[in-house]
């Protein structure tokens, strides 16, 4: 019997990849000619990748000759502890905060030079920009829970979003390094970060971190609501601090949850390695 070469193997885990990686928040049904397009593979060798993995279950077929990602990668996703932690800390309380505020609360996380939305329970205000939605990706530099991640982050990435650019999403938005710089410290020194109309105009975020047992940034927790059109500057920024008091005492008990679990984690851990050691 013959034994793939580790290049060829890598090549069959890439175009794997490659078929998963065509889906995205914006095309979540797709046929085996789009996956074939957007995954850059021929449509013979998508064809048997998406048999493959329809027979696994991390594809589902759809209507219209369509895929979507099956239930069974979905599970397995769910399993990253980065998620299931942090998510099962910070969702009651979450449901909290928008009881109090009325506004839309967000949990995020940094991947790479992009920010992801983990969670999302919706306010009264007008409907979410899309980045704001479970499973969306948005910019680092234009979100309040965006620099409340680069807060926390290394010179590589700042190096990448800077060789990326600080693209305009609305008039608003700080496209300059250094102010960008600047705003990011300055929501490190008052434990919360504040974009007014830079993802979308007229939508104000605020977000504060979530830190670990460690005390490591692991997330953001963020608000988002419409800004007051017609109120004063100084009206506005009153109503930001309303927002950041109670934001911050969710964020702080939020970090003090999932603290607790991943003691709790490491305790049941080390309990159940002693007992094996002892057998």
């Amino acid at each position: 019997m013959s034994i793939p070469s580790p290049a060829s193997d890598r090549s069959v885990v890439e175009r794997t990849l490659s078929v998963l990686g065509a889906f995205d928040t914006g095309n979540v049904r797709l046929t085996v000619s789009e996956i074939s397009r957007r995954s850059g593979i021929p449509v013979a060798t998508a064809y048997r990748i998406v048999a493959k993995l329809l027979s696994w279950g991390a594809l589902e077929r759809a209507e219209h000759n369509r895929y979507t990602i099956g239930l069974r990668l979905w599970e397995i996703a769910l399993l990253a502890p980065r998620h299931s932690d942090l998510r099962s800390a910070a969702v009651p309380h979450m449901f909290e905060l928008r009881a109090m505020t009325r506004s839309a609360v967000l949990l995020s996380v940094r991947d790479g030079n992009e920010g992801i939305c983990l969670e999302s329970v919706s306010g009264t205000a007008r409907p979410l920009h899309r980045s704001w939605s479970r499973g969306h990706r948005f910019p680092l530099h234009a979100t309040a829970c965006g620099r409340v991640l680069l807060a926390a982050a290394d010179d590589l990435t700042w190096e990448e979003i800077h060789t990326l650019g600080l693209g305009p999403h609305t008039p608003r938005t700080v496209t300059d390094p250094a102010v960008l710089r600047a705003l990011v410290e300055q929501g490190r020194r008052q434990g919360f970060a504040v974009c007014d109309g830079e993802l979308l105009d007229g939508v104000v975020e605020v977000a504060a971190p979530l830190y670990d047992a460690d005390g490591t940034a692991v997330g953001a927790v963020g608000l988002v609501t419409d800004r007051d059109r017609t109120a004063h500057d100084r009206d506005r920024t009153a109503h930001v601090h309303d927002l950041a008091r109670p934001l911050l005492t969710a964020a702080g008990r939020i970090s003090r949850s999932l603290a607790l679990r991943t003691r709790t984690e490491g305790q049941h851990h080390s309990s159940t390695d002693n007992q094996r050691s002892r057998t």
